[in-house]
């Protein structure tokens, strides 16, 4: 039977990528205990209206020393080439991971744009298993 303490659970990110790239450390509650998944979109640019294009992104996901994610673009995880929103279901990539509560998740991103760009992250987790 899955519990209310059980249920799934996100947690959201906003990353300026700067056109040097970034090392971004995502954290979770001490009580996280499975990582479900992730999903990717683009933030809305400092000129409203001018979308960020998930294919001038490069990315790398780790989570406790296991490359989940190698160098690979947000575009095949969620974020449009439009700067609109897709899903399909689950709204999410699983990557299905057991946490300890005092995991290290890391995510690498660089930037061939030429300009600083924005990106949302959703990490979906269980606080218990």
């Amino acid at each position: 039977m899955t519990t209310y303490r059980q249920g799934i659970r996100s947690k959201g990110f906003s990353i300026t990528v700067p056109t040097t790239g970034i090392t971004q450390t995502l954290t979770l509650s001490g009580l996280a205990k499975q990582f479900e998944g992730i999903k990717f979109t683009q933030a809305a640019t400092a000129t409203p209206g001018t979308p960020v294009n998930g294919l001038t992104l490069r990315l790398t996901l780790t989570i406790n020393n296991d490359v989940v994610i190698d160098d690979d673009i947000p575009y095949h995880y969620g974020a449009d080439t439009t700067g609109g929103f897709h899903t399909g279901f689950p709204a999410y990539v699983p990557f299905p991971r057991a946490l300890t509560g005092q995991d290290t998740i890391i995510l690498r991103i660089t930037n061939t744009a030429g300009a600083s760009q924005d990106l949302d992250v959703v990490i979906f987790y269980r606080n218990e298993i």
